[in-house]
Protein backbone atom coordinates (compact mmCIF):
# COMPACT_ATOMS: atom_id res chain seq x y z
CA UNK A 1 0.00 0.00 0.00
CA UNK A 2 1.39 3.68 -0.97
CA UNK A 3 1.99 5.56 1.91
CA UNK A 4 -0.29 8.25 3.07
CA UNK A 5 0.61 11.51 1.64
CA UNK A 6 -1.42 13.75 4.58
CA UNK A 7 1.51 15.22 6.51
CA UNK A 8 0.45 18.27 9.20
CA UNK A 9 3.26 19.87 8.43
CA UNK A 10 1.57 20.55 4.99
CA UNK A 11 -1.69 21.50 6.58
CA UNK A 12 -0.55 23.59 8.68
CA UNK A 13 1.48 25.56 6.29
CA UNK A 14 -1.90 25.81 3.87
CA UNK A 15 -4.45 27.18 6.64
CA UNK A 16 -1.63 29.39 7.74
CA UNK A 17 -2.03 30.59 4.26
CA UNK A 18 -5.27 30.60 3.68
CA UNK A 19 -7.04 31.32 6.59
CA UNK A 20 -7.22 34.59 6.03
CA UNK A 21 -7.64 35.46 2.40
CA UNK A 22 -11.09 36.23 2.05
CA UNK A 23 -12.59 39.75 1.22
CA UNK A 24 -12.39 42.43 3.45
CA UNK A 25 -15.83 43.84 2.32
CA UNK A 26 -16.83 39.72 3.85
CA UNK A 27 -20.04 40.10 6.76
CA UNK A 28 -18.86 38.71 9.98
CA UNK A 29 -21.01 35.44 9.65
CA UNK A 30 -19.46 34.93 6.45
CA UNK A 31 -16.05 35.03 7.83
CA UNK A 32 -16.97 32.49 10.36
CA UNK A 33 -18.84 30.23 8.13
CA UNK A 34 -15.37 30.67 6.11
CA UNK A 35 -13.20 29.29 9.22
CA UNK A 36 -15.64 26.85 10.46
CA UNK A 37 -15.68 25.58 6.79
CA UNK A 38 -11.75 24.93 6.89
CA UNK A 39 -11.81 23.22 10.18
CA UNK A 40 -14.43 20.71 9.06
CA UNK A 41 -12.38 20.03 6.01
CA UNK A 42 -9.21 19.54 8.07
CA UNK A 43 -11.44 17.45 10.60
CA UNK A 44 -13.07 14.44 7.62
CA UNK A 45 -9.76 14.83 5.91
CA UNK A 46 -8.82 11.17 3.91
CA UNK A 47 -5.47 10.57 5.15
CA UNK A 48 -4.27 9.90 1.48
CA UNK A 49 -4.92 13.16 0.64
CA UNK A 50 -1.69 15.41 -1.05
CA UNK A 51 -0.96 19.24 -0.75
CA UNK A 52 -3.01 19.80 -3.88
CA UNK A 53 -6.12 18.26 -3.08
CA UNK A 54 -5.92 20.43 0.08
CA UNK A 55 -5.69 23.54 -1.63
CA UNK A 56 -8.43 22.77 -4.24
CA UNK A 57 -10.64 22.29 -1.51
CA UNK A 58 -9.46 25.45 0.04
CA UNK A 59 -11.00 27.34 -3.08
CA UNK A 60 -13.65 25.49 -3.62
CA UNK A 61 -14.74 26.57 -0.26
CA UNK A 62 -13.90 30.09 -0.50
CA UNK A 63 -16.04 30.59 -3.70
CA UNK A 64 -18.66 29.06 -2.26
CA UNK A 65 -19.14 31.27 0.87
CA UNK A 66 -17.91 34.37 -0.90
CA UNK A 67 -19.35 34.20 -3.79
CA UNK A 68 -17.85 36.34 -6.79
CA UNK A 69 -16.09 38.75 -4.14
CA UNK A 70 -13.91 35.88 -3.72
CA UNK A 71 -12.37 36.93 -7.24
CA UNK A 72 -11.02 40.21 -5.41
CA UNK A 73 -8.55 38.13 -3.11
CA UNK A 74 -7.33 35.60 -5.55
CA UNK A 75 -4.05 36.60 -7.63
CA UNK A 76 -4.21 37.58 -11.27
CA UNK A 77 -2.36 34.19 -12.41
CA UNK A 78 -2.77 35.40 -15.78
CA UNK A 79 -0.54 38.42 -15.98
CA UNK A 80 1.77 36.13 -13.27
CA UNK A 81 1.92 33.38 -16.17
CA UNK A 82 2.63 36.07 -19.32
CA UNK A 83 5.22 37.15 -17.42
CA UNK A 84 6.81 34.15 -16.39
CA UNK A 85 6.60 32.80 -19.95
CA UNK A 86 8.11 35.94 -21.38
CA UNK A 87 10.78 36.01 -19.22
CA UNK A 88 11.78 32.38 -20.14
CA UNK A 89 11.67 33.08 -23.52
CA UNK A 90 14.14 35.86 -23.26
CA UNK A 91 16.06 34.46 -21.19
CA UNK A 92 16.23 31.43 -23.55
CA UNK A 93 16.94 33.63 -26.69
CA UNK A 94 19.87 35.93 -24.98
CA UNK A 95 21.63 33.22 -23.73
CA UNK A 96 21.38 31.00 -26.92
CA UNK A 97 19.86 28.46 -24.26
CA UNK A 98 19.52 25.43 -26.59
CA UNK A 99 22.87 25.97 -28.52
CA UNK A 100 25.00 25.97 -25.07
CA UNK A 101 23.08 22.96 -24.14
CA UNK A 102 24.08 21.04 -27.12
CA UNK A 103 27.51 22.29 -26.58
CA UNK A 104 27.74 20.40 -23.39
CA UNK A 105 29.28 17.07 -22.66
CA UNK A 106 26.01 15.31 -21.55
CA UNK A 107 22.86 17.75 -23.46
CA UNK A 108 20.25 15.59 -21.96
CA UNK A 109 21.62 15.85 -18.24
CA UNK A 110 21.99 19.94 -18.97
CA UNK A 111 18.42 20.54 -20.62
CA UNK A 112 17.35 17.87 -17.51
CA UNK A 113 19.15 20.88 -15.14
CA UNK A 114 17.38 23.87 -16.77
CA UNK A 115 14.15 21.98 -16.67
CA UNK A 116 14.32 20.89 -12.91
CA UNK A 117 15.70 24.61 -12.17
CA UNK A 118 12.62 26.16 -13.78
CA UNK A 119 10.68 24.55 -11.40
CA UNK A 120 11.49 27.23 -8.82
CA UNK A 121 8.83 29.51 -10.35
CA UNK A 122 5.95 28.15 -8.18
CA UNK A 123 3.38 30.30 -6.61
CA UNK A 124 2.10 27.47 -4.94
CA UNK A 125 4.66 26.46 -2.98
CA UNK A 126 6.04 29.87 -2.27
CA UNK A 127 4.52 33.63 -1.69
CA UNK A 128 6.42 35.30 -4.17
CA UNK A 129 9.20 34.19 -6.69
CA UNK A 130 12.80 36.01 -6.31
CA UNK A 131 13.34 36.46 -10.25
CA UNK A 132 17.27 37.27 -8.77
CA UNK A 133 17.33 34.03 -7.11
CA UNK A 134 15.73 32.35 -10.15
CA UNK A 135 18.50 33.85 -12.54
CA UNK A 136 21.66 32.69 -9.71
CA UNK A 137 20.02 29.73 -9.73
CA UNK A 138 19.96 29.25 -13.24
CA UNK A 139 23.27 29.79 -13.39
CA UNK A 140 24.43 26.60 -12.28
CA UNK A 141 21.50 24.57 -13.98
CA UNK A 142 23.88 22.54 -16.16
CA UNK A 143 25.07 20.73 -13.79
CA UNK A 144 22.45 20.49 -11.38
CA UNK A 145 22.17 16.41 -11.88
CA UNK A 146 25.00 14.73 -11.11
CA UNK A 147 26.41 12.24 -14.23
CA UNK A 148 26.51 9.31 -11.80
CA UNK A 149 23.70 10.06 -9.96
CA UNK A 150 21.54 6.05 -10.21
CA UNK A 151 18.69 7.71 -10.75
CA UNK A 152 19.97 9.70 -13.50
CA UNK A 153 21.44 6.32 -15.09
CA UNK A 154 18.45 4.29 -14.75
CA UNK A 155 16.58 7.33 -16.40
CA UNK A 156 18.74 6.69 -19.46
CA UNK A 157 18.68 3.44 -19.37
CA UNK A 158 15.09 3.40 -19.88
CA UNK A 159 15.04 5.84 -22.90
CA UNK A 160 16.80 3.55 -24.56
CA UNK A 161 14.01 1.36 -25.13
CA UNK A 162 10.98 3.09 -24.09
CA UNK A 163 8.64 3.82 -27.20
CA UNK A 164 6.09 5.91 -25.19
CA UNK A 165 7.22 8.72 -22.86
CA UNK A 166 4.41 10.98 -21.33
CA UNK A 167 5.91 14.63 -19.89
CA UNK A 168 3.82 16.42 -17.55
CA UNK A 169 4.64 19.91 -17.05
CA UNK A 170 3.69 21.95 -13.87
CA UNK A 171 4.15 25.63 -13.63
CA UNK A 172 4.65 28.79 -16.05
CA UNK A 173 7.72 29.85 -17.30
CA UNK A 174 9.12 26.67 -16.29
CA UNK A 175 7.47 25.19 -19.44
CA UNK A 176 9.93 26.60 -21.50
CA UNK A 177 12.29 25.13 -20.06
CA UNK A 178 10.43 22.15 -20.65
CA UNK A 179 10.30 22.83 -24.21
CA UNK A 180 13.89 22.63 -24.64
CA UNK A 181 14.45 19.16 -22.63
CA UNK A 182 11.23 17.37 -24.88
CA UNK A 183 13.60 19.11 -28.32
CA UNK A 184 16.49 16.91 -26.61
CA UNK A 185 14.56 13.80 -26.44
CA UNK A 186 12.93 14.45 -29.49
CA UNK A 187 16.79 14.87 -31.56
CA UNK A 188 18.63 12.08 -29.24
CA UNK A 189 15.35 9.76 -29.21
CA UNK A 190 13.82 10.11 -32.78
CA UNK A 191 12.06 6.74 -32.41
CA UNK A 192 10.10 7.73 -29.02
CA UNK A 193 6.74 8.83 -28.93
CA UNK A 194 6.44 12.16 -26.62
CA UNK A 195 3.06 13.21 -25.72
CA UNK A 196 3.25 16.12 -23.35
CA UNK A 197 0.30 16.90 -20.55
CA UNK A 198 -0.81 20.44 -19.42
CA UNK A 199 -3.37 21.38 -16.97
CA UNK A 200 -6.82 21.13 -18.10
CA UNK A 201 -8.14 24.29 -15.88
CA UNK A 202 -6.55 27.20 -14.67
CA UNK A 203 -5.01 26.47 -11.02
CA UNK A 204 -2.12 28.66 -9.75
CA UNK A 205 0.19 29.80 -11.81
CA UNK A 206 0.35 26.09 -13.29
CA UNK A 207 0.64 25.86 -16.98
CA UNK A 208 -2.35 25.15 -19.49
CA UNK A 209 -2.76 24.85 -23.32
CA UNK A 210 -2.05 28.64 -23.47
CA UNK A 211 1.28 28.49 -21.87
CA UNK A 212 2.45 25.55 -23.70
CA UNK A 213 1.48 27.80 -26.81
CA UNK A 214 3.41 30.54 -25.04
CA UNK A 215 6.46 28.32 -24.60
CA UNK A 216 6.43 27.25 -28.39
CA UNK A 217 5.69 23.83 -27.81
CA UNK A 218 3.35 24.43 -30.75
CA UNK A 219 7.14 24.07 -32.86
CA UNK A 220 8.44 21.30 -31.51
CA UNK A 221 7.78 18.68 -34.37
CA UNK A 222 6.64 15.04 -33.63
CA UNK A 223 5.25 16.11 -29.80
CA UNK A 224 0.90 15.64 -28.83
CA UNK A 225 0.45 18.41 -26.13
CA UNK A 226 -2.94 18.25 -23.92
CA UNK A 227 -4.78 19.48 -21.44
CA UNK A 228 -5.32 16.48 -18.72
CA UNK A 229 -9.01 17.09 -18.58
CA UNK A 230 -8.21 18.63 -14.64
CA UNK A 231 -7.77 21.55 -13.00
CA UNK A 232 -5.67 20.25 -9.88
CA UNK A 233 -2.41 21.45 -9.21
CA UNK A 234 -1.08 17.77 -9.71
CA UNK A 235 -2.14 14.50 -11.66
CA UNK A 236 -4.82 12.18 -10.32
CA UNK A 237 -4.92 8.94 -12.86
CA UNK A 238 -8.86 8.64 -11.80
CA UNK A 239 -9.72 12.06 -12.70
CA UNK A 240 -7.95 13.73 -16.03
CA UNK A 241 -9.57 12.80 -18.91
CA UNK A 242 -9.43 9.17 -20.91
CA UNK A 243 -7.37 10.87 -23.49
CA UNK A 244 -4.72 11.75 -20.77
CA UNK A 245 -5.40 8.50 -18.48
CA UNK A 246 -4.33 6.03 -21.95
CA UNK A 247 -0.94 8.57 -21.93
CA UNK A 248 -0.21 7.85 -18.73
CA UNK A 249 -1.45 4.05 -18.66
CA UNK A 250 0.21 3.12 -21.96
CA UNK A 251 3.51 5.29 -21.81
CA UNK A 252 7.12 2.93 -21.28
CA UNK A 253 8.14 6.21 -19.37
CA UNK A 254 6.69 9.20 -17.52
CA UNK A 255 8.48 12.38 -16.71
CA UNK A 256 6.63 14.23 -13.90
CA UNK A 257 7.54 17.99 -12.95
CA UNK A 258 6.76 19.25 -9.85
CA UNK A 259 6.13 19.04 -6.12
CA UNK A 260 2.85 18.53 -6.80
CA UNK A 261 2.96 15.89 -8.90
CA UNK A 262 4.86 13.82 -6.78
CA UNK A 263 2.78 14.45 -4.19
CA UNK A 264 -0.19 12.95 -6.32
CA UNK A 265 1.42 10.24 -8.17
CA UNK A 266 3.73 8.86 -5.85
CA UNK A 267 3.34 5.11 -5.09
CA UNK A 268 0.71 4.92 -8.70
CA UNK A 269 2.93 2.08 -9.56
CA UNK A 270 3.29 3.77 -12.82
CA UNK A 271 7.02 3.88 -14.73
CA UNK A 272 7.59 7.65 -13.07
CA UNK A 273 10.64 9.70 -13.16
CA UNK A 274 9.73 13.06 -10.61
CA UNK A 275 12.14 16.08 -11.75
CA UNK A 276 11.44 19.03 -9.25
CA UNK A 277 13.23 21.49 -6.79
CA UNK A 278 12.52 20.98 -2.94
CA UNK A 279 11.04 24.70 -2.70
CA UNK A 280 9.74 24.39 0.88
CA UNK A 281 10.74 23.12 4.31
CA UNK A 282 8.29 20.30 4.51
CA UNK A 283 10.18 18.85 1.25
CA UNK A 284 13.59 19.65 2.33
CA UNK A 285 13.12 18.05 5.18
CA UNK A 286 11.64 14.77 3.72
CA UNK A 287 14.61 14.27 1.55
CA UNK A 288 17.11 15.27 3.99
CA UNK A 289 18.67 18.07 1.70
CA UNK A 290 18.91 22.17 1.60
CA UNK A 291 15.87 24.28 0.24
CA UNK A 292 16.31 24.45 -3.51
CA UNK A 293 18.08 21.21 -4.22
CA UNK A 294 17.20 19.66 -7.52
CA UNK A 295 15.46 16.34 -6.89
CA UNK A 296 15.58 13.65 -9.91
CA UNK A 297 13.61 10.76 -8.07
CA UNK A 298 11.65 7.23 -9.02
CA UNK A 299 9.27 6.03 -6.79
Amino acid sequence: MPAPLLHPECVSCLIKKQIDIYPKSASREQVLTYMRRLGELMATLPDRTGGPAIMEAITDIRREVFGSAAALVERDYGTIKAHFNRLMMDFVASEGLLTRIWAAEDPLRAALGYAMTGNFIDFGAMDSVDEEKLRALLGSAAERVEAADPVYLSLRETLSTARRLTFLTDNCGEIVLDRLLVEVLRALYPDLAITVLVRGGEVLNDATMEDALQAGFDRVEGVCVMGNGDRLAGTDVDRVSPEAREALTAADLILAKGQGNYETLRGCGLPVFYVFLCKCRFFADRFGVPTYTGMLVKA
